[in-house]
């Protein structure tokens, strides 16, 4: 084998190994390979030495006849030369780009679907939470609309009641509403009031009626439940007349005789 890669061997045996090398022998490639790599690392055992400058002339003249001997086939025909097989320039020039451009295509849509999995993954948690936010509202809804019609209600089984007033929450608190009614049997007022803040523990919430003529009377002071919630019956000095609205303050918790506070609930008498 390693004289057949020296082209040492005579003729007819070289080409009689090279017809049984054709014929896929598994055993005679393995010993060419191995004689291949013999042959590769002899140069590197040896000391270097510089060459003369006519054997580079020479190499070259002998680089030029093998190039222009035929090759002989083993049936004594020449045998054509191989062909090696060569893309057209413009492939050369063109594909590496091409692939460079594919390769950066593929890597950014991987990150494109990467980034719109992960935000479809957060709109679904908001969605979520939304929703979860939507139905503790409707909760809230269905409650206040109960205690509203419980108030409601109150007012209209209230014996011989004659006089009606709507508090609705102003600028502090916006949810807040409350219902005073008059009971002429008994001669008090009921009030219910819902969703109110709380306050501190020094300040309360105070109950005030106003007369057609703009006078302010003091009823109760009052502190709602932890619902916001409050319920109370007061009644009025003999003197105060009719009624033409009333609202709500926050006030000390001893309560004063005028207001003092912000107020928090108002509405008129109907």
């Amino acid at each position: 084998m390693p004289l057949l890669l020296v082209d040492a061997l005579d003729p007819p045996d070289a080409t009689a190994l090279h017809a049984h090398l054709a014929t896929g022998c598994a055993r005679c490639a393995a010993y060419l390979a191995e004689a291949d790599a013999t042959l590769a690392h002899l140069p590197f055992s040896l000391d270097p030495v510089t060459p003369r400058p006519e054997a580079r002339t020479a190499l070259l003249v002998r680089i030029e006849a093998e190039a222009d001997r035929p090759v002989v086939s083993h049936k004594g025909a020449p045998a054509p030369k191989p062909r090696t097989l060569r893309m057209p320039a413009w492939v050369r020039y063109v594909l590496p780009p091409a692939v460079a451009a594919c390769l950066t295509f593929v890597v950014t849509a991987w990150h494109m679907v990467d980034s719109m999995k992960t935000q479809r993954t957060e709109f679904a948690r908001l969605i979520g939470g939304r929703e979860d936010h939507i139905k503790v509202l409707h909760s809230e809804n269905a409650t206040l609309a109960a205690r509203m019609k419980r108030a409601d209600d109150d007012v209209s089984h209230a014996l011989g009641a004659r006089k009606f007033i709507v508090l609705e929450g102003q600028a502090g608190q916006p949810r807040a509403f409350a219902r005073a009614w008059f009971d002429p049997k008994r001669g008090a007022w009921h009030f219910r009031a819902f969703n109110l803040q709380p306050l501190g523990p020094k300040e309360a919430y105070e109950l005030w009626f106003v007369t057609p003529y703009g006078r302010i009377v003091p009823a109760s002071t009052f502190r709602p439940d932890e619902r916001g919630e409050a319920y109370l019956v007061t009644t009025l000095p003999a003197d105060v007349g009719p009624v033409a609205a009333a609202r709500v303050t926050d006030e000390p918790s001893v309560g004063t005789f005028q207001p003092t506070g912000a107020i928090h609930l108002a509405g008129k008498a109907e």
